[in-house]
C-alpha cells in the first residue's frame, strides 16, 4: 500500500508538470520550456555561453544549438566583448524582451489560477513532502 501511494504522488506530480507545460505553452507558441528558461536567465543579466550552460546545467553544445535557434528566430543577439573578442555575451533582444514581458504577465494569471483555493498551510506541506522525496531520492543515487 505505500509504495501504490508513491506512485500516485510521482504520476500526479508528472501530471501537474504536464498541464503547466501545455498552459504554458499556449501562450508562448513560439519557444520552448527550456528556451523560456535560458531567456529569462538571461532576461536581467548579461551572460556568456560557459555561464549560461552551468547555470541551466547543460553543455555548451546543447546550449549552442538553442542560442542559434533563437538568434535566428530574432529574440536575442550576439554582443561581442570589448575587451576579448572572441567572447561574446547572449542577449535579448527588443523581440525577446516583449516575448518576456508577455510571458511574465502570463505567469503572474497563471500563478493565480493555479493556487486559487490553496492555502500558504497547504503549499507548505506539500512542498514539505515533495522535498523529502528529493532529499531520499539524492541520498540513495549518491
Amino acid at each position: 500500500m505505500k509504495y501504490e501511494k508513491l506512485s500516485i504522488i510521482m504520476e500526479e506530480l508528472r501530471m501537474v508538470h504536464k498541464l503547466h507545460n501545455k498552459m504554458m505553452s499556449g501562450h508562448c507558441q513560439d519557444i520552448t520550456p527550456e528556451q523560456g528558461k535560458l531567456l529569462y536567465l538571461i532576461r536581467n543579466e548579461k551572460m556568456n555561453q560557459k555561464e549560461i550552460a552551468k547555470h541551466l546545467h547543460i553543455t555548451e553544445a546543447t546550449l549552442s544549438v538553442r542560442i542559434k535557434r533563437l538568434v535566428d528566430s530574432g529574440l536575442v543577439e550576439r554582443e561581442v566583448d570589448r575587451n576579448d573578442k572572441r567572447v561574446y555575451s547572449i542577449v535579448l533582444s527588443k523581440k525577446g524582451e516583449k516575448l518576456m514581458n508577455d510571458m511574465e504577465n502570463a505567469i503572474h494569471h497563471y500563478q493565480e489560477v493555479i493556487c486559487k483555493g490553496i492555502t500558504n498551510e497547504e503549499y507548505e506541506s506539500v512542498l514539505k513532502v515533495i522535498h523529502k522525496i528529493q532529499k531520499n531520492i539524492k541520498e540513495e543515487i549518491e
